[in-house]
């Protein structure tokens, strides 16, 4: 695919929308760069430096080895600055020659970007609470005034009379473009307004704005109508308007609270899956052992969590890093579901940092894509994560290296032994116990 939307022989002319400021520079660098990841950020400053008062072409051979990244990863950075609203592509098609034309564009005030609630919520879920907290306080002065005082700012038609005579009447006023984002998503109106009575929520208040916060807010936290029913209730303090930073504040205080997954950790089956479990190629009965696979795939990692703990929610700090394995490292759903069992059953089931990061490290550059793929890797590379787990250097009083029996996953322990295990342990009654665990929960 991208052979077809970009090839490095493709000329490219460059130009900025307005000047950047010193000031512009630093919001894309702290806001911009955690949501679009280092290689946008390096394209649209290097893009930006390519501006001059002249139009010169180039081919993208030229940000290829300036960049030192290829063509696809060019595409995939350029389509991130598209996305988030730094750059605008024009594309010209002349016989056999194409031409982009690339225009960079100025970052939102920090106000705006604040104000704006997806930027905003995805920079607060990549940075983490301090983190935002750090730069709301950096770039958002203490307004605690405006609350007590009264605003007596004269308006335009209070200092000036117009005068429209000269005027015409069709002139084209050009708007500013505005930030937008593209994304699919239906909200069902309907079945929300039928939970709600006339008296509760007055349909006068659901201005066209108001409608499309509402449906922008519920699919960035994945709200159900239902969700953003209580929502609205717990948002309306006054009865004659819906505030927008109220309604945004309750979305925020309704997903902490009630500990929804975090954004990017949706179930959602990969390609490999698909194909496993489509009318073509599945079988009319899974083994157990393709409905473990079934249940790592199309599981949430917040639900194998709450399962490898017996159906325990959850604490913030496991959750914020299997949210970092999803969103910051892009890990599939079901590599991190391999990962969330391998690393809690071989540390006595805590979930520990280190020892899960530095695994996940090995696996993204392993480039491993599914769960199969994760287990069978665990299983090959097993004697050196313990290593990585216990430290090679670490030695008993005795001086004789340090070791531990500890519980293993029932998928790791199909490879051949080659190392002594607890014959104490009966492997194959705690794997038939989890696998029928698995069935019963599918059952329900």
């Amino acid at each position: 695919m991208v052979h077809n939307e970009l090839q490095p022989m493709d000329h490219f002319q460059t130009r900025v929308a307005a000047p950047l400021s010193s000031d512009d520079l630093q919001t894309v660098t702290l806001l911009y760069q955690p949501l679009i990841g280092p290689e946008a950020f390096t394209l649209y400053q290097h893009l930006w430096t390519m501006t001059g008062t002249q139009q010169v072409e180039y081919s993208h051979y030229t940000l290829m080895n300036a960049l030192s990244l290829s063509i696809n990863r060019i595409f995939e950075a350029r389509a991130h600055l598209e996305a988030i609203g730094l750059l605008r592509t024009w594309r010209s098609d002349s016989g056999e020659t194409r031409t982009f034309y690339y225009e960079v564009q100025k970052p939102l005030s920090p106000q705006s970007f604040f104000a704006d609630p997806l930027l905003s919520v995805f920079l607060w879920n990549k940075v983490g609470d301090q983190g935002f907290k750090n730069l709301e306080k950096r770039y958002l002065p203490s307004n605690t005034w405006k609350s007590s005082a009264l605003e007596v700012t004269r308006t335009f038609t209070d200092v000036f009379q117009p005068n429209l005579k000269n005027t015409r009447a069709t002139r084209d006023i050009r708007q500013p473009k505005t930030q937008n984002y593209e994304f699919e998503h239906e909200f069902d109106f309907q079945l929300l307004l039928d939970g709600l009575s006339e008296h509760l929520l007055p349909r006068k208040l659901l201005t066209t704005d108001i409608k499309q916060l509402i449906a922008k807010l519920a699919f960035l936290y994945s709200f159900s109508p239902l969700d953003m029913q209580k929502i609205i209730l717990l948002a309306v303090d006054d009865p004659t308007k819906i505030s927008p930073e109220r309604l945004k504040k309750s979305c925020e205080d309704y997903f902490k609270l009630h500990a929804r997954e975090q954004i990017g950790l949706q179930s959602m089956k990969t390609p490999e899956v698909q194909r496993e479990n489509s009318p073509e190629s599945a079988s009319p009965k899974l083994s157990k052992e393709q409905e473990y696979l079934v249940y790592l795939e199309e599981s949430a990692p917040l639900d194998v969590l709450r399962d490898s703990a017996g159906g325990k929610e959850p604490f913030p700090a496991d959750v914020e890093l299997v949210n970092r394995f999803a969103t910051v490292y892009e890990m599939p759903v079901g590599v991190i579901n391999v990962l969330i069992q391998y690393v809690m059953l071989r540390t006595d089931m805590k979930l520990t940092k280190s020892f899960a990061e530095k695994i996940a490290s090995h696996w993204v550059r392993k480039n491993v894509k599914t769960a199969k793929e994760a287990m069978e890797l665990a299983r090959k590379e097993h004697t050196q994560y313990m290593k990585w787990k216990n430290g090679e250097t670490a030695q008993s009083a005795s001086g004789k290296p340090y070791k531990r029996q500890e519980k293993v996953p029932d998928w790791l322990d199909q490879k051949p032994k080659a190392s002594k295990v607890d014959d104490s342990i009966d492997i194959e009654a705690e794997r038939q116990k989890l696998l029928a665990e698995i069935s019963a929960t599918k059952g329900r």
